[in-house]
């Protein structure tokens, strides 16, 4: 079982902070660090707040890191040229030494595509973009002088060297109709947000049918699962710390009770030690390998060493 940490590049966190997650999570034995790809944060307050590119900033946490893979969660490839992409992950994956992991999604919040005058079509629309952006980057992974040409991109005789070290691509979503499809049609790996263990295997039946349909295998298909984690040793610390993180967003008209048990239910990875570590089970019986956690104390760690110390060991097998 692998584990990595997810820096939320739209809620504030600075590079040093950034850096400071990325070596303590090296240090503590998690295998990636990622980064969610946005153009800015969501709210007034937010918006005057740090929002790194992720790209710039991976390119120096290569330097500052030594072995733990490198990538982002996910790259929405309606940002940038899937050409342009590809040539990116490629050179960043030569400057770290082969630690580059490129998840990439159809995109999704309309209003920083609006406000950086990126077009942001119907989500028909941007399914196809990512499923010929999967293309492209493959073969321009895999073959001199790619050619590609589809209804939204196209590429004529392209070069890409150096290539990167593994031509593997995730792509990161939960869209029944199309985007299982295409995961099962060109993906390696598979990353699921938020989901209950009930759900994920509903999600997982669905994706196996596609897979043979396209005649490959389930288990050919990496599968991990990106969720927030907040947890205690007892019930009394975690609720102390999930308060401390989330009480603000309890409804006026919500009990602490019941806030606790909503959150619970779309968010299987807080409570107590013993029941995510539980959970984390249910789901690597599932065949999830990789699970890929945002601590929400950002870069004070103190969630991180918790889940390190307490957690982790329940679970990780060699």
């Amino acid at each position: 079982m692998k584990f990595g940490v997810q820096i939320e590049n739209h809620l504030g966190i600075g590079y040093n902070g950034v850096r400071k997650v990325a070596l303590e999570a090296e240090k503590s034995g998690f295998d990636g660090l990622f980064i969610c790809d946005h153009l800015m944060g969501r709210n007034e307050e937010t918006y005057r707040q740090p929002c790194l590119d992720p790209w710039v900033t991976l390119g120096a946490l290569a330097q500052a890191t030594r072995k733990i893979s490198l990538g982002t969660l996910v790259s929405a490839v309606g940002f940038r040229n899937p050409s342009l992409l590809a040539k990116m992950a490629a050179t960043l994956d030569h400057v770290s030494g082969g630690r580059i992991q490129l998840t990439v999604g159809a995109g999704w919040h309309e209003p920083e595509y609006k406000a950086y005058g990126i077009p942001f079509p119907p989500v028909v629309e941007r399914m196809q973009q990512l499923r010929e952006a999967v293309q492209i980057i493959r073969s321009m992974w895999t073959e001199d002088q790619a050619t590609f040409r589809g209804k939204y991109f196209e590429i004529e005789g392209a070069w890409s060297y150096p290539r990167p070290a593994s031509s593997k691509i995730w792509v990161g979503g939960g869209g029944e109709k199309t985007l299982l499809r295409i995961v099962a049609d060109l993906a390696d790996g598979w990353n699921a947000v938020g989901l209950g263990v009930d759900e994920y295997a509903r999600k997982l039946e669905i994706l196996r049918l596609y897979c043979e349909k396209a005649g490959r295998k389930l288990n050919s298909i990496e599968r991990s699962y990106y969720g927030t984690c907040v947890v205690g040793s007892t019930e009394g610390e975690f609720r102390e710390s999930f308060n401390k993180q989330y009480g603000q967003y309890r409804k006026a008209e919500e009990s602490t009770g019941v806030f606790l048990e909503r959150m619970r239910s779309t968010r299987p990875l807080i409570g107590t030690i013993a029941e995510v570590a539980e959970k984390l089970k249910g789901f690597q019986e599932l065949g999830v390998s990789y699970f890929i956690l945002y601590f929400p104390d950002k870069d004070g760690l103190g969630l991180l060493r918790r889940f390190t110390d307490l957690v982790m060991p329940r679970v990780r097998v060699s």
